[in-house]
C-alpha cells in the first residue's frame, strides 16, 4: 500500500492522536451538514430551494426526513439517522448548542479557522515557488546591473 505521508516512529503517537481528533470533527461536521442537506432536498421535493442559511435552523418530522434522503447514505442507516434527529436527545444537544453560540462574546464565531493541512502543504509551495523565483530576478538583476557596471 502506497502512502501519502511518512511520520517517524517517535511522532507515530502524536501523529495518529492528531488525525484522530482531525477525524472525529470531520465526521460531527459531515453529519451537521448532512441534516442541513435533509432539510435542503425535503424542500426541494416541495419544488423549493433553500440555501444552508435557510435550512439551517428548520427541523422537521420524522417522516418528512424520510422524505429528505441523501444520495450518500445508505437506505438502511437512513431511517436510523432520521431517528436520531429527532430524538429529545439530539434536539437538547442542539438547543445547548445554538444557546451557547447565541450568548458567545465571538461575534465571528465558525469564520475562517485555521487551513486545511493540504491546502496549507499547497500553500507552501506556492510561496517557496514564488520565493526561488524572486530570487532567480534578483540575482539576474545584480548579476545584470553587475555586468552593465564593468562595461
Amino acid at each position: 500500500m502506497q502512502r501519502l505521508f511518512k511520520v517517524a516512529e517517535e511522532d507515530q503517537e502524536e501523529a495518529d492522536r492528531i488525525l484522530e481528533t482531525y477525524l472525529k470533527k470531520r465526521v460531527k461536521d459531515m453529519m451537521y451538514q448532512a441534516r442541513v442537506e435533509a432539510v435542503k432536498e425535503y424542500y426541494r421535493t416541495l419544488g423549493q430551494e433553500l440555501d444552508d442559511k435557510l435550512a439551517c435552523p428548520i427541523e422537521l418530522e420524522y417522516d418528512q426526513y424520510l422524505k429528505g434522503k441523501i444520495n450518500w447514505c445508505p437506505a438502511e442507516v437512513w431511517p436510523e439517522l432520521c431517528r436520531y434527529w429527532c430524538s429529545k436527545e439530539f434536539l437538547a444537544k442542539r438547543k445547548r448548542g445554538q444557546k451557547a453560540r447565541l450568548e458567545s462574546d465571538d461575534i465571528v464565531q465558525n469564520h475562517e479557522g485555521s487551513r486545511p493541512f493540504t491546502e496549507t502543504q499547497q500553500h507552501i509551495v506556492c510561496m517557496c515557488i514564488l520565493f526561488d523565483i524572486l530570487l532567480m530576478e534578483a540575482y539576474f538583476f545584480i548579476y545584470s546591473s553587475f555586468n552593465y557596471l564593468l562595461l
